[in-house]
């Protein structure tokens, strides 16, 4: 079986994006927003930011056939000017998602490998996420740490 590949996600690739974050999200909370309307406005959403923004990067992983099979997203997040010898940037780690055919085949550690790299060459302070309890292993893997000391404050509730 040829080995699937991993690559910078491009502008075009934003409707297969659309339905990978539609799969990821609503398997771990029911739909509210009707699929097709959901997947058009994420899809636009999407493109303007692979296009227009230098925050946003996304990665995507094929099979050899080119069919979609995961992908991950870093949003770059800036800090303030500092005096001291620090990097200026974090990078927050979102939307990991690797459809279930394409589980235990590595490609989880290659999505990782790909977005941690681009991190590593812009010179990134802190990479932080919020893992679900079944990704945690995988981050373990990497090094990731659970932090005392950070504080969150949840302004959105559940209707």
């Amino acid at each position: 079986m040829p080995e699937p590949t991993i690559r910078p996600a491009t502008p075009a690739d934003a409707p297969v994006l659309a339905q990978l974050r539609w799969e990821l999200r609503t398997a771990l909370a029911p739909e509210i927003d009707p699929e097709g309307g959901f997947r058009e406005r994420c899809a636009a959403w999407m493109a303007d930011r692979l296009t227009s923004s230098n925050a946003w990067l996304s990665w995507l992983a094929e099979d050899a056939a080119d069919a979609p099979l995961g992908t991950v997203w870093v949003q770059l997040v800036e800090k303030l000017p500092n005096p001291v010898h620090e990097p200026d940037l974090h990078a927050y780690l979102t939307g990991f998602y690797v459809r279930p055919a394409g589980r235990n085949l590595g490609l989880g550690s290659a999505l990782l490998d790909a977005a941690l790299a681009a991190c590593t060459r812009r010179g990134i302070d802190t990479v932080f996420l919020w893992p679900t309890p079944r990704s945690r292993p995988l981050y373990a893997r990497y090094g990731f740490v659970e932090r005392a000391g950070i504080l969150e404050r949840r302004l959105w509730s559940k209707p």
